[in-house]
Formats: C-alpha cells, structure tokens, sequence
C-alpha cells in the first residue's frame, strides 16, 4: 500500500492537482523516505527524481532539509538527486 502510493503519484505531471501543486506531491511522497521497505525507499527516490525534471529547485529544497545520516535516507537521496545541479 505505501508503494502504491509513491508509484501513483510518479504520474504526477496527468493529475491535474499535483501538476499545479508539485510540492503537495512531494511533501507526501518524502514521508516515506525512511521507509523500512527497500522497493518502497526506490520507489520515493525514483519519484522524486521524476519530478525534478520539472521543479528542480523544490526537489532541491526538500533534500536540502533532510538529515542524510542513515543508510536508508542515503539512498532515497542519492537516487531523487540524480538531476539536481
């Protein structure tokens, strides 16, 4: 179930809300970034990298934010950060 929720919303862009309101999409995606799931952890990061494409700084700003210590956060980080400059 909380994958379900990571994956869909990865097609945020072809719901009308989130496209006009990206950070809702991302604050609800990031609260599973410590997730004790791998395929859930996956899921959040490749998320987030999706929506980077297009909102790059407010991707920025939430990864900015978090506290990157743990092994799990790391993850999640490494991969929606992949297109942040």
């Amino acid at each position: 179930v909380r994958r379900a929720v990571t994956e869909g919303l990865r097609i945020w862009t072809s719901r009308p809300y989130f496209k006009d309101n990206p950070d809702e999409a991302i604050k609800r995606i990031a609260t599973l970034k410590e997730d004790s799931s791998e395929y859930v952890r996956k899921s959040v990061g490749n998320a987030l990298r999706d929506i980077s494409k297009k909102s790059p700084k407010l991707i920025k700003e939430e990864l900015d934010s978090w506290d990157i210590k743990s092994k799990e956060i790391q993850q999640v980080y490494k991969l929606a950060s992949k297109f942040i400059k």
